[in-house]
């Protein structure tokens, strides 16, 4: 990389770069959609600390399948929390003389069964990528419009 350097007070400055906090700068790509700009940049070398590239390349990957592998487990434990829950109501309404009847548990059961059934597409969505699709055709849309 070729660059014009510029001395400060005995500090190296390299012309057209800015000196960032490592914080700041993996808080602005996590917060905003960077895919767009590997258009533009993708080429573009950076300077970066040799440790913190170490450091970079040896942390655990944030990919799919640990996204699932908390959806199941958070899922698995609200069933059980959910079950709990209910056993729990039935005692305090029978210490009041109070029972649910067949009705009350099968619109229980339906409400849980449309719960589930929106679940399961909205998962469908997501695993197809309609959803990032149509919503990255819509940004794009709307930022012809505001031009």
């Amino acid at each position: 990389m070729d660059a014009k350097l510029k001395t400060d007070q005995g500090r190296a400055i390299v012309e057209g770069k800015t000196a960032i906090p490592f914080k700041t700068f993996v808080g602005l790509i996590l917060q905003r959609k960077v895919f767009n700009l590997f258009k533009t940049w993708g080429k573009e070398p950076i300077i970066v600390d040799s440790e913190l590239l170490t450091d970079l390349a040896s942390a655990p990957q944030d990919n799919q399948e640990n996204k699932e592998q908390l959806v199941r487990v958070s899922m698995g434990t609200g069933v059980i929390a959910g079950v709990f829950v209910l056993s729990v109501t039935q005692a305090v309404l029978l210490i009041f003389d109070q029972v649910l009847w067949q009705e009350d548990h099968l619109i229980l059961s339906g409400s849980l069964f449309g719960l589930a059934v929106l679940a399961y597409l909205l998962s469908k969505t997501k695993k197809k990528g309609r959803g990032q699709k149509m919503t990255d055709a819509m940004e794009k849309v709307a930022g012809m419009v505001s031009k």
